[in-house]
């Protein structure tokens, strides 16, 4: 990680103003004491620093401080004055902190940033959440597809829930392909591009919103122009998650996500209506965990807000700084089943015996 800062404070009204290095803070006014000994020693009362963790060993950062990390945790800022006694500190920085990897193949190449976060520290603390060095070597790919245009029973909110969804997992260090009402040969060929990306130990990350049934214990995802008159029409008219399945199975990544807010009312012709309700289960590659927008069988709402529920309380949870994937999911499972008083209950396979985190 880099972190570089920029700003202007003070510890002491008497004392000079300063950078987030701390120099030229004292005078004969404003001068060390033991009675109010600093944080970390070698710097001023008003330098900037660091630890990660409630429990970790603080760190002088200044204007600028570059480190691997060796554990994961909440990186706490805040100025090196005496502890509980940095209330008449006043002013501000600005600090930049930069993801960093450093190619294997070459020690001699330079670093590479993947990921940047503004942040504004003021004289209490701050904090960010960072990740150990492994994991920002990792690459991350998604693909996010929201089918909203349906002729036959349009929906309000799948083309914003699949806009938003790509804007956060982008902000995310993730290599986003965005469909927006694609039809059946798009949705193919967005699969099969997605699935031509992936790398050895990758992470991928697919998404669909829109309509999607079950057939005879197959899942099928509707592309916009699907005419459907006929339970037999869905085979060869929608795409069967198999395809995205396989695409997974073909690479050799890490971790596959597989998000499917797809089980909303059925669009199918009254003539077949008694086919089974929502979605069935899946069975994925090793290393793949299943995010279902309700349990199978079941139907899911499309919410009334610009996002359906269940992808309302995924993106909140995704962008919670320091949840492994699988809270991400169960809070999204208490939000969603209190939201609509346990009559929608989002469901969760897994395979994966990893750790990740969004962020």
């Amino acid at each position: 990680y880099r972190v570089t800062a920029k700003g202007q404070w003070r510890s002491y009204g008497s004392c000079n103003w300063t950078d987030a290095d701390g120099l030229d803070l004292y005078n004969m006014l404003c001068f060390p004491s033991p009675v109010f000994p600093v944080v970390v020693n070698g710097w001023s009362h008003s330098a900037l620093i660091a630890k990660i963790g409630s429990e970790g060993i603080p760190f002088g950062v200044g204007t600028e401080k570059q480190w691997i990390a060796q554990s994961s945790g909440r990186l706490l800022f805040r100025i090196n004055d005496t502890l509980d006694a940095n209330w008449d500190n006043e002013g501000y920085v600005d600090v930049r902190l930069k993801q960093l990897h450093v190619p294997t193949h070459s020690a001699a190449e330079t670093v590479v940033s993947v990921k940047e976060q503004p942040i504004t520290i003021n004289s209490e603390k701050t904090d960010v959440y960072i990740q150990p060095e492994n994991s920002s070597q990792q690459n991350r790919f998604a693909l996010i597809i929201g089918n909203s245009d349906y002729s036959f029973s349009p929906l309000k909110n799948p083309v914003n829930d699949a806009q938003d969804m790509a804007d956060l997992l982008e902000s995310l260090g993730f290599k986003v392909q965005l469909e927006q009402n694609a039809n059946q040969q798009r949705m193919e060929e967005a699969i099969d591009e997605f699935g031509r990306k992936l790398t050895a130990n990758s992470v991928a990350l697919f998404y669909f919103a829109g309509h999607g049934v079950q057939v005879n214990g197959e899942n099928y995802l509707i592309p916009v122009n699907a005419v459907i008159k006929r339970q037999s029409d869905v085979r060869y008219k929608a795409v069967n998650t198999g395809q995205v399945l396989n695409a997974l199975g073909d690479s050799d990544n890490s971790l596959n996500i597989v998000i499917l807010d797809a089980c909303r009312n059925n669009p199918l012709p009254r003539s077949f209506r008694s086919s089974s309700r929502g979605l069935a289960r899946l069975e994925g590659p090793r290393g793949t965990i299943f995010g279902f927008a309700t349990s199978p069988g079941s139907v899911a709402a499309d919410g009334e807000s610009d996002n359906g529920i269940y992808t309302q309380y995924l993106l909140k949870h995704i962008a919670t700084p320091g949840l492994s994937i699988e809270q991400v999911f169960k809070k999204v499972l208490k939000d969603v089943d209190s939201a609509t008083e346990g009559k929608q209950i989002p469901w969760t396979e897994s395979s994966f015996t990893g750790e990740f985190s969004f962020q």
